[in-house]
């Protein structure tokens, strides 16, 4: 079970997350250009975006206790990648129990695949380096977190691109796939990390639940540790009606690890963070052998932009997993080759004078050192779809 932080202070009501909602809007309104303001929205923001269809952001910050970064009692002493595999196994085994019914046993040998790969493509420093990243998670966090660092080498370059600009690299945020909604994998996934870890919905009504026209759903949590990371989770699945949606197949296929980790990156000057610009990061990423697919529009004016990786391939699925989806779509069999996804994203950081006063709705008090703090915490549903499209149309026959 997760271990909950005793408050400094009484823990304060909705009312005072919408009130620290207001001021940012009020702020970034007297500081920006081409956000509109509803009146009977005061906690949000609207624009037009490029495509010229209305945007609206609540910026309301989720209402959560602060939680212990668990994941450190199992990574903090890692020296190798005998001992990251190790603490990862003891680490799975104190998390929830996920719903395997429908999964195939190949999401078990793909996993223990990645691993032996690993032996002969990671140093004892790469081990030390995804160690130390994830020790600032929660324990399920930081499980899923290894799964896709250890899942192809050219995840840590991205690392090395942080290291040489002097950025921070961050975790924003994991997709866990789920399988139909015939099933309701995805609700007792979400009950139980609700439960078991801590998590929790948004009060915000608009960020508890996303349903997609591509035939598939989500519901976001959120949870707060008392190092200042915001854990976010997207337990997605496929609709229960839609049989050719590919979210179901990805879970028969590769279980509930993560579909995607997404990572975001900062840079700290005159002791506050600076998101690094999408745009930017992609043009680093151009000096090397890694390429994104179609980033989004870039109509948030940089509160939120998203982009993922040219997906690794999976060459090696089941033929009887194969002929299962050349049956109901040929295309499936191919986008299933897609292995897990490396995400980036960006968000700007809240204006410094509001730092302290965003800790304090959680009773954390200042850090001593700068800490990453969005001002949009949530997900932007058209961008989270036009992602997911772009992953889904990149095949093998493409590369």
């Amino acid at each position: 079970m997760a271990t909950r932080l005793s408050p400094h202070r009484a823990y304060p009501a909705a009312s005072e997350f919408a009130h620290f909602a207001t001021q940012l809007v009020q702020q970034l309104q007297a500081t920006d250009q081409g956000w509109l303001y509803g009146s009977n929205a005061p906690t949000r923001l609207s624009a037009t975006r490029e495509d010229r269809k209305r945007i609206e952001l609540d910026l309301t910050p989720f209402q959560a206790p602060p939680f212990s970064a668990d994941a450190k009692r199992w990574f903090s002493h890692v020296n190798s990648l005998t001992q990251l595999i190790s603490a990862y196994r003891q680490a799975k085994a104190s998390c929830i129990q996920e719903p395997h019914k429908q999964v195939h046993p190949y999401a078990a040998e793909y996993l223990e695949s990645r691993f032996e790969a690993a032996q002969s493509q990671y140093s004892a420093e790469d081990a030390q380096r995804i160690a130390q990243w994830v020790s600032q998670l929660d324990v399920y966090a930081a499980v899923k977190a290894v799964e896709c660092l250890i899942d192809c080498r050219d995840n840590l370059t991205l690392f090395e691109i942080a290291d040489q600009h002097d950025w921070l690299l961050l975790f924003d945020h994991l997709a866990i796939r789920c399988g139909s909604g015939r099933d309701q994998q995805a609700e007792q996934l979400t009950a139980q990390l609700q439960s078991q870890h801590g998590y929790v919905q948004s009060q915000v009504e608009s960020e508890r639940f996303y349903q997609f026209e591509d035939g598939w759903n989500a519901s976001p949590l959120y949870k707060m540790l008392d190092n200042g990371q915001v854990i976010r989770l997207f337990i997605d699945q496929s609709d229960a009606a839609d049989h050719q949606q590919i979210i179901q197949h990805w879970n028969h296929c590769y279980g509930f690890t993560a579909h995607h980790l997404a990572l975001r990156a900062v840079k700290v000057s005159n002791g506050c963070c600076h998101a690094v610009p999408l745009k930017t990061f992609i043009e680093a990423l151009n000096q090397t052998a890694i390429t994104t697919l179609t980033a989004t529009g870039f109509y948030t004016q940089g509160l939120l932009e998203q982009v993922f990786l040219k997906p690794h391939i999976n060459p090696d699925i089941p033929a009887d997993i194969l002929r299962s989806l050349r049956a109901i779509d040929p295309k499936l069999s191919r986008s299933i080759q897609n292995g897990k996804l490396i995400e980036l994203v960006s968000r700007r950081e809240l204006p410094a004078a509001l730092v302290e006063d965003f800790f304090s709705l959680y009773g954390l008090p200042a850090h001593k050192k700068p800490v990453s703090t969005p001002i949009y915490p949530y997900f932007l549903p058209a961008q989270a779809a036009h992602v997911i499209r772009t992953s889904i149309g990149y095949s093998a026959r493409e590369d």
